[in-house]
């Protein structure tokens, strides 16, 4: 991790320590009964990004923080590495997922609820815990957002991924195949796009009413597909201007493309269907 980053997200915590201190400040006496909140937090409408991580969330994030009454946050804390891997690994018992994931979650969203503000999650490593997450808020819904395999490949090689040198890696998914290690990196990142993005078509398949689809490039690049999400979230809609402001200056970029990306396209047999 270059030191530029490390004092990046270093001031980034900070700042958000001291909004935290800040609302916590705000929130008492705004309670009538505290006994009432832990139901009231549930029938709340929370929004979760779906997604492989390296599609866009920053940007979309951006977006988010554009509009008044909503709270989004695209790296909380804590960060769910490795519970959101156990929740992929042992995806049947989903109250081992709740139970993770309202230790992880609840007081965020709660503080949220207090402040009468909708909270709004960007982070791809909740992905996994979606069907608890569903279960557990009736009234959630879910963006599924994708990117184009050889542009995430690119530029998950750029961050190091799956190379062990973070300690983001303990949360990165692995298949049952004893030879996983022996692969490639860019095949490793390839059956990574697949599975992520198959779980979330699988889940969008269960919960159609709750679940938008939405594609990177369109992200990148139109306004309009920006107005579509907003308008199916009911949430206020920033001017064209705006919008285009926020697309137009590149947010958390990688990718790697001055380079060809090889990779075995049969890890990807999603891709044929999205691109």
């Amino acid at each position: 991790m270059r030191k530029v980053d490390i004092l990046k997200e270093w001031w980034e915590h900070n700042v958000a320590f001291l909004s935290q201190l800040k609302h916590r400040a705000q929130i008492h006496g705004r309670i009538e009964d505290a006994q009432d909140v832990p139901m009231n937090v549930l029938e709340t409408a929370p929004v979760f990004v779906l997604s492989t991580g390296r599609a866009g969330t920053m940007l979309l994030t951006r977006v988010f923080e554009l509009i008044d009454g909503v709270e989004v946050f695209h790296e909380p804390y804590p960060d769910l590495l490795y519970a959101g891997k156990a929740a992929y690994q042992n995806s049947t018992n989903l109250e081992f997922a709740k139970g993770a994931f309202m230790g992880g979650r609840y007081e965020l969203i709660r503080d949220s609820y207090i402040r009468n503000s909708r909270y709004i999650e960007t982070n791809n490593r909740i992905t996994f815990f979606a069907h608890a997450i569903a279960e557990l808020f009736p009234n959630a819904v879910f963006i599924h957002l994708i990117r184009k395999p050889e542009s995430f490949i690119a530029s998950g090689l750029e961050r190091g991924w799956y190379t062990g040198k973070s300690i983001t890696d303990e949360g990165r998914i692995r298949p049952e195949d004893s030879s996983f290690d022996a692969w490639r990196t860019e095949d490793k990142l390839a059956w990574l796009w697949n599975e992520t993005n198959h779980f979330c078509e699988r889940f969008r398949s269960k919960y159609q009413d709750r679940t938008y689809f939405l594609k990177s490039e369109d992200l990148f690049s139109n306004p309009k597909a920006l107005v579509d999400l907003l308008k199916w979230l009911n949430l206020t809609i920033p001017s064209t201007s705006e919008l285009e402001k926020v697309i137009q200056k590149p947010v958390n970029s990688g990718g790697g493309r001055s380079k060809e990306i090889s990779y075995n396209e049969k890890l990807t047999p999603l891709a044929s269907k999205y691109y």
